[in-house]
């Protein structure tokens, strides 16, 4: 969450709806100095370090994903920005046996449409661990492709 774990509540309204006179508004979770600093952190984390690293590790899993497309004539279309990327299929059945196909392998995929999965791993993904899903990923379309 927006302090990582700690208790902290936040509120976001436009100017005019923020008239409140000193005293008149009051949080439970509001204003805890640990939690405020937390929050510091945490901003600065996803900021600076989780967005640089969506990129990066989004242009690996791009390529990659470009690659097997251009190996796998099943796939029709990559299509993405940063850590959020997704897959399209000729044959409209082949995306629930993709994503079956990468479950049964320990990676999770989800259905997008009934012709795409959606790939959405954790902004702290490694590009180590995004090379080892584009290989899972690859079995299983290679297996959908087999099947027909």
């Amino acid at each position: 969450g927006i302090a990582s774990g700690r208790p902290l509540g936040a509120m976001v309204a436009r100017a005019d709806l923020m008239t409140w006179e000193p005293g008149a508004h009051g949080s439970t979770y509001g204003g805890n100095p640990l939690a405020c600093a937390a929050a510091l952190a945490t901003i600065d984390l996803v900021e600076r370090e989780l967005a640089a690293n969506a990129r990066e590790v989004g242009g690996v899993l791009l390529e990659g994903l470009r690659g097997i497309a251009a190996r796998q004539p099943l796939v029709r279309e990559v299509r993405g920005l940063g850590l959020m990327i997704g897959v399209a299929f000729r044959d409209h059945h082949a995306a629930a046996r993709v994503e079956e196909a990468c479950f049964r392998r320990g990676l999770l995929v989800l259905g997008c449409g009934d012709d795409a999965v959606r790939l959405s791993p954790p902004l702290v993904i490694d590009g180590e661990r995004a090379r080892v899903a584009l290989a899972v990923l690859e079995e299983a379309v290679a297996e959908v492709a087999a099947a027909g």
